[in-house]
């Protein structure tokens, strides 16, 4: 893990502002403000529900000098969150985007939409950092990847002395399909968990989920050892484990009512990822049982009976 760098006490006051006034959105505005006399930064946040906005700025109002945009609005939200904020950012502010997720539009992971769309230095937030133990000042773990050491030192700093504690990744697209690929795992291990119980078989199910992933990795060339990293294996044990987690919430609904109400990263990214794999995917038995329930309708019940059968 890399340590945080040493406090500099000759650091320009820096403009933060944080796209998103949710859960995370609240809880990296806590981690940062902890900070806020130190260095005497300014930190607002903005949502496009302009009704969880303070005061009567416009959007440019925000950006207008901006240093660091972090983007807490999840995947599907992402590339419309770009073009609104593109003609008012100047190339040196630097973007830190919290989504787990593909845009279904474009069929882009984060990494490489933001590549897409503006040529602004950026990273990925990516790990085990649920926003009510942040809020609750528990520790908390991720990896922010860039393609530039001195993105991650400058992001870096913004977060001395508080609880998240950060590894630096150069490999940003490994990052950023790991995550996707926890989230995932993270909705078929609860659907399953729904109708088998037994710790023993949520072992296994954890166990295959890895093995599944690093194939995964593997047939995309991407770097397999990141999904066994903070931002892989340690953010699907959270995820995977945790009364907080929306992937889960979201693959419990679909077992017990059959659809979900709600949306999540690994449900709208579902389809994207069998369309990378291709008839690759039919390898993978988790997978493809979640593909059949998802995709193709199945009955939950049945299919998971069948599946261990």
């Amino acid at each position: 893990m890399v340590p945080f760098l040493c406090y500099n006490k000759n650091m320009k006051k820096k403009k933060i502002v944080i796209i998103g006034n949710g859960k995370i959105g609240k809880a990296i505005f806590h981690l940062l403000n902890k900070n806020k006399a130190k260095f005497n930064h300014s930190i607002d946040i903005y949502d496009k529900d302009e009704s969880k906005n303070t005061g009567n700025k416009t959007l440019k109002e925000y950006l207008t000098d901006t240093d660091f945009i972090f983007l807490c609005i999840p995947s599907w939200c992402t590339k419309e969150a770009l073009a609104d904020i593109k003609p008012h950012i100047e190339t040196k502010t630097i973007l830190i985007s919290v989504a787990k997720g593909i845009d279904s539009s474009s069929q882009q992971t984060i990494d490489k939409l933001i590549e897409t769309q503006l040529k602004n230095p950026y990273a990925l937030l990516s790990g085990p950092m649920f926003a009510v133990e942040i809020m609750e000042n528990e520790r908390s773990f991720a990896v922010l990847a860039s393609k530039k050491k001195k993105t991650f030192d400058e992001v870096s700093n913004l977060f001395v002395d508080t609880k998240l504690r950060l590894e630096y990744s150069k490999d940003v697209h490994s990052v950023a399909v790991s995550a996707v690929l926890k989230n995932i795992y993270t909705l078929i291990v609860s659907m399953v968990n729904v109708s088998e119980k037994g710790k023993n078989t949520r072992g296994f199910l954890c166990s295959k989920s890895i093995e599944e992933i690093i194939k995964i990795m593997k047939t995309l060339r991407l770097n397999s050892k990141t999904s066994l990293g903070v931002s892989g294996l340690g953010d699907f044990v959270a995820t995977a484990s945790s009364e907080y987690s929306q992937n889960r919430k979201v693959g419990e609904e679909i077992f017990t009512k059959g659809k979900s109400s709600i949306k999540s990263e690994g449900l709208i990214s579902f389809s994207s990822i069998i369309k990378m794999l291709g008839k690759k995917s039919k390898k993978l038995p988790l997978l493809s049982l979640a593909e059949r329930i998802l995709i193709k309708n199945k009955d939950p019940k049945t299919e998971i009976e069948k599946f261990f059968e």
